[in-house]
């Protein structure tokens, strides 16, 4: 097998300024097929251009051309001449709300691939990812199994060896 240059998940995430979960989600979009040595995840090189792409970035490692432009607030070019108003405030709240609903849609595509492909997440993954602090009470389940619901899901609690609880996202079954 020939050598060929890789990049990791980890320093394309932070080049990027996205989190792995969006990262995966894109490979997954375009098609990459990732190359796993070992614990790492690596993407080859000439793949990365396919990413920022996508997302509609320019390679940060290209330089940065700028001109320094001085603007007289007395000349005529007064258009030129920005006044710090309140607009940018109606602007900042509909990014948020963008924002907000974007990783909810993240999160319910997430939920929906741990639900098909039956992947069974720690108590702690299933509490970062439903962001509480701690998981609920459990109850008995639809399916007969000990476990919670939560966002029309069932997340139902599998014992371990070495007194570990792994968790599985079920769809509910209705009698």
């Amino acid at each position: 097998m020939s050598s060929q240059q890789a990049v990791s998940l980890g320093s394309l995430e932070a080049d990027l300024g996205i989190s792995r979960v969006e990262l995966l989600l894109i490979i997954r979009e375009l098609g990459i097929e990732p190359i796993r040595r070992g614990m790492r995840t690596l993407v080859r090189q000439e793949e990365t251009g396919l990413i920022y792409d996508h997302l509609g970035r320019d390679n940060p490692k290209a330089p940065l051309v700028a001109e320094v432009v001085t603007v007289d607030s007395n000349s005529s070019h007064h258009e030129l001449v920005t006044t710090e108003t309140n607009t940018e405030q109606p602007f900042q709240d509909d990014v948020r709300k963008y924002s907000k609903l974007r990783l909810l849609r993240e999160k319910i595509e997430l939920l929906h691939l741990l639900k098909t492909t039956k992947i069974e997440l720690s108590s702690h993954e299933i509490c970062s990812l439903l962001e509480v602090k701690r998981l609920p009470q459990t109850v008995q389940l639809s399916s007969g199994q000990l476990g919670f619901r939560r966002m029309g899901l069932e997340f139902e609690r599998i014992h371990r060896a070495g007194q570990r609880t792994a968790w599985l996202i079920k769809k509910p079954t209705n009698h």
